[in-house]
């Protein structure tokens, strides 16, 4: 099985493929030993799959900065001390590296996020927006659950812990960053009280601030890893013999 069998098997879950996806360094042609999957193709992912003698690695994020659909001219980059690691770890190894990102979210991703956070059934499921009715909980205890069923060390609220929840609306992955506070302003409409999201920052924090909406942050990869190992395990049945392994990343940061 060549690289480009295993990016078709992909790109059939969940069509159409994004601009921003496909294949982004290395052989298309190449016969593939082992496959690693994980958030964003580090230094440190890069390292766990030569180890391993993975020859694809399929990530969920882009492979160099900035992103190309934001700062198009990928050759003025390129020597970028980051960059430059990566392509340097990649072309040793003779690793090959797809990025599947839209369609591992219509495939997944969202959805196994909530089911992570142990939530139920939801009562919205339109396009990209969840929506879930729960039993009211005070934040504190809705953050503490988050936490544990993530197995995070720790996460961030903006609101008051003493709140009580009733409704809760899904932000993974970056669509609570303020970048994306068109997502934040359109999911207001569904009237939920807490929204818990993967990354955020101090804008979209002020702005869930006025809206009167308690915002959890549970991390982008951390948000999106348990879909990611749902698409290795899905994978691994689907190519088999070759061997599929899942790499998790650990927190970027830690509080002191």
């Amino acid at each position: 099985m060549r690289c480009s069998d295993v990016a078709t098997l992909i790109e059939e879950l969940a069509p159409p493929r994004g601009n921003d996806e496909g294949f982004r360094f290395g052989d298309p042609g190449a016969e593939v030993r082992k496959i690693m999957v994980a958030w964003m193709a580090t230094l440190e992912v890069i390292g766990a799959a030569a180890q391993a003698d993975c020859n694809l690695l399929i990530v969920h994020e882009e492979l160099h900065f900035p992103y190309s659909h934001i700062s198009p001219g990928l050759e003025n980059f390129l020597c970028w001390p980051v960059n430059r690691a990566r392509i340097e770890a990649l072309a040793k190894a003779e690793i090959t590296v797809y990025r599947a990102h839209g369609m591992l979210d219509r495939f997944c991703i969202l959805d196994d996020f909530g089911k992570a956070l142990n939530l139920p059934e939801p009562t919205v499921a339109e396009g990209y927006f969840r929506i879930y009715d729960v039993q009211p909980t005070p934040v504190v205890q809705v953050a503490e659950r988050a936490k544990q069923r993530l197995k995070l060390p720790h996460l961030r609220v903006t609101g008051a812990l003493d709140n009580m929840v009733r409704r809760i609306g899904l932000a993974w992955g970056g669509l609570g960053l303020s970048l994306n506070v068109g997502f934040l302003n359109d999911i207001l409409r569904y009237q939920p009280d807490c929204l818990i999201a993967g990354e955020t920052d101090e804008y979209a924090q002020r702005f869930c601030q006025d809206a009167g909406v308690v915002l959890i942050e549970t991390g982008h990869a951390a948000s999106e890893e348990p879909g990611l190992k749902h698409f290795a395990e899905w994978l691994a049945k689907n190519i088999e013999p070759v061997p599929v392994l899942f790499h998790r990343l650990c927190s970027a940061w830690v509080v002191v």
